[in-house]
């Protein structure tokens, strides 16, 4: 399930657009405009925002731009519902990514959506990559979570960017300790281990989540979702 907050003053009123999200995969969580925003969602993953503009409380660019400034959400993309009547109030300025039409069809908000966090989570691998909050420069060897540049050493490096340029995909211990420290490297699995629990205190602020234990067996780097 993707977990979609929800910015609503009238969410109540659309039950069928909330069974219909769960339905296609999609957990709404919904939001008061007049609720404080601060720090609310660090423990929940949420991956994308919706802006229901239908009978909202406060005015729509204002509430993106504290969107905007807000740690937790100031990367994910942001699908304003606006009803015909108010269409000609936007404002590309706000900073949304994409705009549907009330009423609107749980089916299509749910494509929409899909393609955004798909947009968020892709992985750009030609000369680094971009993967929500997370940049990766190869060429420089530079990492930057949320505009922060991000100190890690050269293995922690390696690993970060073979796993990323492999998303998806699990690696056991051992084929990471060749693929990264190379087949003539006499440590222990356990140095895959430590490796893995600093790069995740590194680059895994907010409740992000990049590298995921497979229990068992290994680690793999979060992907996209699927199609």
């Amino acid at each position: 399930m993707h977990r979609v907050l929800v910015i609503s003053d009238d969410w109540d009123q659309k039950k069928t657009l909330k069974s219909g999200l769960l339905e296609h995969g999609f957990t709404p969580v919904p939001f008061g405009s007049s609720q404080a925003l601060a720090e609310t969602f660090a423990p929940e993953r949420i991956e994308v925002v919706v802006v229901d503009l239908e009978r909202l409380a406060i005015d729509g660019g204002r509430l993106c731009a504290s969107l905007r400034r807000e740690r937790m959400l100031k990367d994910l993309p942001v699908v304003l519902l606006v009803p015909e009547s108010q269409l000609g109030r936007l404002d590309l300025g706000w900073g949304f990514e994409d705009y549907l039409t009330l009423p609107v069809s749980s089916q299509r908000l749910a494509q929409r959506l899909a393609f955004l966090i798909w947009k968020l989570h892709r992985v750009e691998s030609k000369n680094g990559f971009a993967v929500g909050g997370l940049h990766l420069d190869f060429e420089r060897y530079e990492v930057r979570v949320h505009g922060q540049p991000v100190d890690l050493t050269y293995k922690e490096f390696e690993l970060l960017k073979f796993l990323a340029t492999h998303r998806g995909k699990v690696f056991t211990r051992e084929v990471l300790l060749d693929k990264v420290w190379g087949y003539d490297y006499f440590g222990g699995t356990r140095t895959v281990d430590v490796h893995i629990r600093r790069l995740r205190a590194k680059i895994e602020l907010g409740g992000a989540t990049y590298i995921e234990t497979i229990r068992h067996v290994g680690y793999k780097f979060f992907g996209p979702p699927a199609e």
